[in-house]
């Protein structure tokens, strides 16, 4: 078993999920409101010069489901009122330090 892959993908899992929120945060969604995928994903590649394989991106929606911060829809991810309350609580130096990993 490759203990260093394992964590890497773990690394990437939550940077990846953590770039969402940030995403949610800049484009300023509300509680309950829905965040497009076609907003999604040029937010990850802009903000991330790592690709952001469909899996990953996958895992890391089904992190921020568990955490209860956001809800699959057709259309994107839906913030959640808990995920609204943990993205206002974020600054932007939290996030900049997620995106180190």
């Amino acid at each position: 078993m490759d203990l260093e892959n394992l964590s890497s993908n773990s690394e990437n899992i939550e940077n990846t999920g953590y770039l969402i929120l940030k995403a949610f945060k800049a484009k300023g969604t509300q509680a309950e409101e829905v965040l497009g995928w076609d907003e999604i994903y040029p937010f990850l590649h802009q903000e991330d010069e790592k690709l952001h394989y469909r899996d990953v991106q996958k895992r890391a929606e089904e992190h921020l489901r568990n955490q209860g911060y956001a809800t699959p829809d057709p259309a994107g991810l839906r913030l959640t009122p808990v995920g609204y309350k943990a993205v206002q609580e974020l600054e932007d130096e939290d996030l900049s330090q997620s995106n180190a990993r």
